[in-house]
Protein backbone atom coordinates (compact mmCIF):
# COMPACT_ATOMS: atom_id res chain seq x y z
CA UNK A 1 0.00 0.00 0.00
CA UNK A 2 1.27 3.44 -1.03
CA UNK A 3 0.87 6.11 1.48
CA UNK A 4 0.95 10.20 0.78
CA UNK A 5 0.73 13.09 2.84
CA UNK A 6 -0.45 16.45 1.91
CA UNK A 7 1.06 17.92 4.96
CA UNK A 8 4.76 16.85 3.57
CA UNK A 9 6.68 18.85 1.12
CA UNK A 10 7.87 15.67 -0.17
CA UNK A 11 6.45 12.08 -0.42
CA UNK A 12 8.41 9.31 -0.84
CA UNK A 13 7.26 5.27 -2.08
CA UNK A 14 8.49 2.39 -3.16
CA UNK A 15 7.10 0.18 -5.73
CA UNK A 16 8.28 -3.39 -7.24
CA UNK A 17 7.42 -4.15 -10.81
CA UNK A 18 6.60 -7.50 -12.10
CA UNK A 19 8.25 -6.28 -15.57
CA UNK A 20 11.11 -4.53 -15.90
CA UNK A 21 11.90 -2.34 -18.78
CA UNK A 22 15.93 -0.95 -18.73
CA UNK A 23 15.36 1.13 -21.52
CA UNK A 24 17.16 4.78 -21.36
CA UNK A 25 14.32 7.78 -20.30
CA UNK A 26 11.65 4.85 -19.75
CA UNK A 27 10.80 5.91 -15.79
CA UNK A 28 11.61 10.02 -17.01
CA UNK A 29 7.56 10.77 -17.31
CA UNK A 30 5.43 8.92 -14.84
CA UNK A 31 2.06 9.70 -13.44
CA UNK A 32 -0.42 8.40 -10.61
CA UNK A 33 -3.91 7.86 -11.58
CA UNK A 34 -6.33 7.55 -8.33
CA UNK A 35 -9.66 6.86 -7.62
CA UNK A 36 -11.45 7.71 -4.22
CA UNK A 37 -12.90 4.78 -3.09
CA UNK A 38 -15.65 6.51 -1.21
CA UNK A 39 -17.04 8.72 -3.67
CA UNK A 40 -14.82 7.72 -6.48
CA UNK A 41 -13.97 11.00 -7.34
CA UNK A 42 -10.77 10.90 -9.54
CA UNK A 43 -7.36 12.70 -10.74
CA UNK A 44 -4.02 12.13 -11.27
CA UNK A 45 -0.70 13.93 -10.57
CA UNK A 46 3.07 13.69 -11.47
CA UNK A 47 5.75 12.08 -9.91
CA UNK A 48 8.99 11.55 -10.03
CA UNK A 49 11.99 8.64 -10.38
CA UNK A 50 14.52 8.62 -8.09
CA UNK A 51 16.06 5.31 -9.23
CA UNK A 52 14.98 3.08 -11.67
CA UNK A 53 14.78 -0.51 -12.11
CA UNK A 54 17.65 -2.22 -13.35
CA UNK A 55 18.36 -5.95 -14.50
CA UNK A 56 19.09 -6.76 -11.01
CA UNK A 57 16.42 -5.06 -8.84
CA UNK A 58 12.77 -4.29 -9.42
CA UNK A 59 12.35 -1.79 -7.26
CA UNK A 60 11.53 1.79 -8.47
CA UNK A 61 11.63 4.44 -6.05
CA UNK A 62 9.19 7.59 -6.59
CA UNK A 63 9.03 10.79 -5.10
CA UNK A 64 6.22 13.45 -5.09
CA UNK A 65 5.43 17.07 -4.02
CA UNK A 66 2.70 16.53 -1.07
CA UNK A 67 0.66 19.57 -2.37
CA UNK A 68 -0.56 17.72 -5.82
CA UNK A 69 -2.03 14.95 -3.25
CA UNK A 70 -5.53 14.52 -3.15
CA UNK A 71 -7.64 15.84 -0.55
CA UNK A 72 -6.37 13.65 2.32
CA UNK A 73 -9.41 11.46 2.96
CA UNK A 74 -8.23 7.70 3.29
CA UNK A 75 -8.27 5.11 0.96
CA UNK A 76 -7.77 5.69 -2.99
CA UNK A 77 -7.05 2.98 -5.85
CA UNK A 78 -4.03 4.15 -7.68
CA UNK A 79 -2.34 3.27 -10.91
CA UNK A 80 1.24 4.50 -11.97
CA UNK A 81 1.44 4.40 -15.58
CA UNK A 82 4.75 5.98 -18.11
CA UNK A 83 3.42 8.97 -20.32
CA UNK A 84 3.80 11.02 -22.83
CA UNK A 85 3.24 15.02 -23.34
CA UNK A 86 2.38 17.40 -20.81
CA UNK A 87 -0.10 19.53 -18.75
CA UNK A 88 0.81 23.51 -18.45
CA UNK A 89 -1.86 25.61 -16.66
CA UNK A 90 -3.65 28.01 -18.25
CA UNK A 91 -3.66 31.37 -17.49
CA UNK A 92 -6.74 33.38 -17.10
CA UNK A 93 -6.26 35.78 -20.47
CA UNK A 94 -3.74 34.58 -22.40
CA UNK A 95 -5.44 31.68 -23.71
CA UNK A 96 -5.73 32.42 -27.70
CA UNK A 97 -9.07 31.51 -28.79
CA UNK A 98 -12.32 33.36 -28.03
CA UNK A 99 -15.05 32.09 -25.61
CA UNK A 100 -16.66 31.24 -28.72
CA UNK A 101 -14.98 29.48 -30.44
CA UNK A 102 -13.64 27.41 -27.13
CA UNK A 103 -15.38 24.12 -27.45
CA UNK A 104 -14.77 23.03 -23.90
CA UNK A 105 -14.65 23.97 -20.23
CA UNK A 106 -12.17 25.56 -18.59
CA UNK A 107 -10.98 23.02 -16.07
CA UNK A 108 -10.31 20.98 -19.60
CA UNK A 109 -8.31 23.39 -21.16
CA UNK A 110 -4.54 23.09 -21.44
CA UNK A 111 -1.47 25.13 -22.62
CA UNK A 112 0.27 22.74 -24.52
CA UNK A 113 0.18 18.79 -25.69
CA UNK A 114 -1.91 16.94 -23.31
CA UNK A 115 -1.16 13.96 -21.83
CA UNK A 116 -0.99 10.30 -23.25
CA UNK A 117 -0.97 7.37 -21.00
CA UNK A 118 1.30 4.43 -22.17
CA UNK A 119 2.43 1.52 -19.96
CA UNK A 120 0.46 0.59 -16.69
CA UNK A 121 3.71 -0.05 -14.23
CA UNK A 122 1.65 -0.80 -11.33
CA UNK A 123 -1.51 -1.13 -9.34
CA UNK A 124 -2.43 -0.77 -5.65
CA UNK A 125 -4.16 1.13 -2.90
CA UNK A 126 -3.01 3.40 -1.44
CA UNK A 127 -3.76 5.87 1.96
CA UNK A 128 -3.64 9.50 1.95
CA UNK A 129 -3.45 11.60 4.89
CA UNK A 130 -1.98 15.24 5.77
CA UNK A 131 -3.86 18.49 7.20
CA UNK A 132 -7.60 17.32 7.85
CA UNK A 133 -6.64 14.84 10.42
CA UNK A 134 -7.52 16.20 13.99
CA UNK A 135 -5.14 17.58 16.16
CA UNK A 136 -3.81 15.61 19.22
CA UNK A 137 -3.96 17.80 22.57
CA UNK A 138 -0.51 17.03 24.37
CA UNK A 139 -0.44 17.76 28.07
CA UNK A 140 2.52 18.25 29.42
CA UNK A 141 2.16 19.77 32.74
CA UNK A 142 2.36 17.48 36.32
CA UNK A 143 -1.37 18.31 37.49
CA UNK A 144 -2.82 16.64 34.20
CA UNK A 145 -2.54 13.62 34.98
CA UNK A 146 -5.71 11.20 35.08
CA UNK A 147 -6.07 7.75 36.93
CA UNK A 148 -8.66 5.21 35.90
CA UNK A 149 -10.18 1.86 37.13
CA UNK A 150 -10.46 -1.40 35.60
CA UNK A 151 -12.31 -4.48 36.70
CA UNK A 152 -12.43 -7.93 35.27
CA UNK A 153 -15.28 -10.22 35.80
Amino acid sequence: MLQFDKSQATNKNAVYLDTVNTGSGYYDQLRVVYSQSYDRSSGSFAITALSSPTAYTNWLLLQNSGSVVPTPSGQYDVEIYTTTGSVEAITWGTYSPTWTAASSTWINLTGSAAISFLDLLYSDRAFVSGSNESSITNYVSDNENGTYITYNG
